[in-house]
C-alpha cells in the first residue's frame, strides 16, 4: 500500500479509501452481490459498500449470505460486482441470475487491472455492463455504482408500469381479463386443494342507448361511472375486473355458496336505484349477471369465465341472475322465491307455532315444551324448516322470525299458567338475534308484556352459534340468566365448544344431540360419548335433555345413564297448539286457542 500526502487519497490494491463517511441511514437499501475472488479486495470492497447497501456474498456452498444482516437471505440482488477471478468462478451464477431477471435490467460491473481487462472481458463480455480499472478512487466507485443502480431502479419502475398497463383497465384502474384469469386460476387451484367451489360472475350493463344517443365519449364516461359504483358496492371483498366498456367479471372467494352469490347479485342490483348522470343526461341502467361454478361447470379459469358469459347470454329477467348449470339455476330461483315468500309470510302472518313436549324419562310426565316455527302457505302446504330457516339466516329475516316466536311462545305460557300446563317453554334463538343491541331489552319487554316469569322461559342456542360469541354477547346471556331465564346449549357434541369455553358460558342446560341417541343402544362409542356428557353436566351442575328419542330401548338406556329429561317421536312429534291440548289431557279442553294458533 502506498502512502500519500494529506492532499492525496490513500490507495489499496483495488480501491482507494474514502475520506468522507457515507450516509448509513437509507430507507430502502439495495442489494449488491460481491463476486470478487481476491480476498483482500473483497474485504475492502465490502467495508466500503456495507454502510450504504446490503452486501451479499456467496459461501463455499453457493448460498447467499447478507453481510449487513448476518444471515442467509433470498438470492435476489440489484447489482453484481466481480473481478476476473470471480468472473471465472461464478460466471454461471451471474448468467442465470441475469437471465431470470429478464426483461428487467440487472447490472454487473467488472473491476480489473488494465492488463487483465481484455482477457476478462473476452471471458464474460455478455455479462458486463460497466468496468473500472484499478487502482480505483472510492468516490468514482460510488458514482458508478449509483448510476448502475439508478438504471436498475428505472428499469424496475418501467417494468412495473408495463405490467400494470398490461394487466389493468386504463380508464377504471380495475384488473383486466388477463389479470382476472390469473387470479381465477389461483383460486381454482386453492379450491381444488381445499375441496371448495369457486364462483365466477359475468356482469353486463347495457349502455348501447348511451352510444347511440350521446356517442363514444359518453359511453366511456358511463362505463367508468359503473365501474366506480361497482367498486363502491362490492368493496374489497371480491375480485372485480373490467372486461370491456360495459362488461365486468367478478370472482367470489373459494368456498362461497349459492347464497353468497345471490347476496352479491342483490348488491349489484343496487345500481338500478340511481340513474347515471352522463353529459347532463339521466341514464337508467339494469345489470344482468351470469354465474358459473367450479368444478361443476368448468375445469379451468378460461372455461369457467366462458360459462359465466354463456349464462349471461341466456339472461332474460334482470331481477334474477342466470346460472350456467340448470340445476343450480333451479335451486337459486327456489331460494329467491323463498326469500320473497318469507317477507310475505311475516306481513301476512303465515307462520304457526308448534310445540314438542319434553318429558321426564322415568314417569313420562310433561316437564316443558319446545316452541318450533312452521310456515304454512296459502295452499295449505307446510314449508319444511330446513328449507326456509337457512335462507332466513342468510338474508337477516331470522331475527324478525325469532321475535315472532318469542312473543307467541310467551303468549302461550300466559294461557298455560292459568290452566296448569307446562311449567316452561323453550325458544330457539339465532346468533344474529343475540347480536342485536336490544336483545336483552326485547326479552325483558316480552316477558313483562305477557306477565311471564323469567323462570318460565328457556332460550336455546346451538353449540356452533355459542362457540362464535364474543364477550359482549356472553354478557347478554349472563344478564338473562341472572334474571332467571334458562339458557340451553342445543345439539351438544356436534360443534366446537371446548370444556374451558363451556365453563365460561352462562348455560343451565345441555341438550344431547340426536346423532348420539340414534345408536346409543348398539354402538358403544355413542354410549360412551353420552356417558361423558352426563358426567360433564353433573360436574358443571347443568340439566340434561336428550333429543331425538325414538325407541323404548333408547329411553331405558338413557334412564340407566341418569338422563332425566328427553324429547322425541317416542313420546310426541311437534304439533300445533290444539293437538298439544289433546295430548296433554282433558284439563286443556276449555282453553281458547284462537289467539295463539297463528
Amino acid at each position: 500500500m502506498k502512502t500519500s500526502s494529506s492532499n492525496q487519497a490513500v490507495f489499496w490494491r483495488g480501491i482507494a479509501e474514502e475520506d468522507s463517511n457515507p450516509v448509513s441511514s437509507v430507507a430502502h437499501r439495495e442489494r449488491i452481490l460481491v463476486l470478487v475472488g481476491a480476498s483482500g479486495n473483497r474485504k475492502q470492497l465490502i467495508e466500503h459498500l456495507k454502510p450504504r447497501y446490503h452486501v451479499l456474498i456467496l459461501d463455499e456452498t453457493g448460498a447467499v449470505d447478507d453481510i449487513v444482516q448476518g444471515s442467509s437471505t433470498e438470492a435476489s440482488f440489484d447489482l453484481a460486482i466481480l473481478d476476473p477471478a470471480g468472473a471465472v468462478r461464478w460466471r454461471q451464477v451471474l448468467a442465470e441470475a441475469r437471465s431470470h431477471a429478464q426483461p428487467v435490467f440487472l447490472p454487473a460491473m467488472l473491476i480489473a487491472s488494465r492488463k487483465d481487462l481484455s482477457r476478462a472481458l473476452q471471458a464474460c463480455d455478455s455479462l458486463i455492463d460497466e468496468f473500472l480499472l484499478t487502482p480505483i478512487d472510492p468516490s468514482e466507485l460510488t458514482q458508478r455504482v449509483g448510476m448502475l443502480l439508478r438504471a436498475r431502479r428505472q428499469a424496475l419502475t418501467q417494468s412495473t408500469r408495463l405490467a400494470y398497463l398490461t394487466s389493468h383497465d386504463q380508464g377504471s384502474g380495475l384488473p383486466n381479463k388477463t389479470l382476472f384469469l390469473d387470479r381465477l386460476s389461483q383460486a381454482i387451484q386453492d379450491g381444488t386443494v381445499l375441496g371448495r367451489q369457486v364462483y365466477a360472475m359475468a356482469i353486463h350493463i347495457s349502455l348501447a342507448p348511451v352510444l347511440k344517443s350521446l356517442g363514444n365519449r359518453a359511453l366511456e364516461e358511463a362505463g367508468l361511472v359503473c365501474s366506480e359504483r361497482l367498486k363502491a358496492l362490492l368493496g374489497d371483498n371480491y375480485s372485480l375486473a373490467r372486461l370491456s366498456v360495459d362488461e365486468w367479471a367478478l370472482m367470489l372467494r373459494a368456498g362461497a355458496s349459492t347464497s353468497d352469490a345471490l347476496e352479491v347479485f342483490q348488491s349489484i342490483q343496487q345500481l338500478t336505484a340511481t340513474p347515471l348522470d352522463v353529459m347532463g343526461e339521466r341514464v337508467h341502467i339494469s345489470p344482468a349477471v351470469g354465474i358459473a361454478v367450479y368444478p361443476d361447470d368448468a375445469a379451468n379459469a378460461a372455461s369457467l369465465l366462458d360459462c359465466a358469459g354463456a349464462a349471461l347470454a341466456r339472461t332474460e329477467r334482470m331481477q334474477h341472475p342466470t346460472f350456467y348449470s340448470p340445476t343450480v339455476q333451479r335451486q337459486a330461483l327456489a331460494q329467491i322465491r323463498t326469500e320473497a315468500g318469507l317477507h310475505a309470510a311475516l306481513a301476512l302472518d303465515q307462520f304457526e307455532l308448534w310445540f314438542q313436549p319434553k318429558v321426564n324419562l322415568k314417569d313420562r310426565s310433561l316437564t316443558s315444551v319446545e316452541a318450533l316455527v312452521r310456515w304454512r302457505l296459502p295452499s295449505g302446504d307446510l314449508v319444511p324448516p330446513n328449507k326456509f330457516i337457512p335462507i332466513a339466516e342468510g338474508n337477516g329475516l331470522i331475527t324478525l322470525i325469532d321475535r315472532w316466536v318469542l312473543a307467541k311462545a310467551c303468549e302461550s305460557m300466559r294461557t298455560w299458567q292459568t290452566q296448569g300446563g307446562p311449567a316452561r317453554v323453550a325458544v330457539n334463538i339465532s346468533a344474529q338475534h343475540l347480536e342485536q343491541d336490544d336483545f336483552v331489552t326485547t326479552v325483558e319487554q316480552t316477558l313483562s308484556h305477557f306477565s311471564i316469569s323469567p323462570a318460565a322461559l328457556e332460550l336455546e342456542l346451538t353449540e356452533t352459534a355459542l362457540a362464535d360469541l364474543n364477550q359482549e354477547n356472553i354478557d347478554k346471556l349472563r344478564a338473562l340468566r341472572n334474571m332467571g331465564v334458562g339458557i340451553a346449549l342445543d345439539d351438544f357434541g356436534t360443534g366446537y365448544c371446548s370444556l374451558s369455553y363451556i365453563h365460561r358460558l352462562p348455560i343451565t342446560t345441555l341438550k344431547i344431540d340426536k346423532c348420539f341417541i340414534d345408536n346409543i343402544v348398539t354402538e358403544s362409542a355413542d354410549a360412551a360419548v353420552t356417558q361423558t356428557i352426563v358426567s360433564l353436566a353433573k360436574n358443571f351442575h347443568l340439566k340434561l335433555v336428550a333429543e331425538g328419542i325414538e325407541t323404548e330401548e333408547q329411553c331405558q338406556c338413557l334412564v340407566s345413564l341418569e338422563v332425566e329429561t328427553g324429547q322425541g317421536y317416542l313420546f310426541a312429534r311437534p304439533m300445533p297448539f290444539a293437538e298439544l291440548q289433546q295430548w296433554v289431557g282433558d284439563e286443556f279442553a276449555q282453553i281458547d286457542v284462537k289467539s295463539i294458533s297463528h
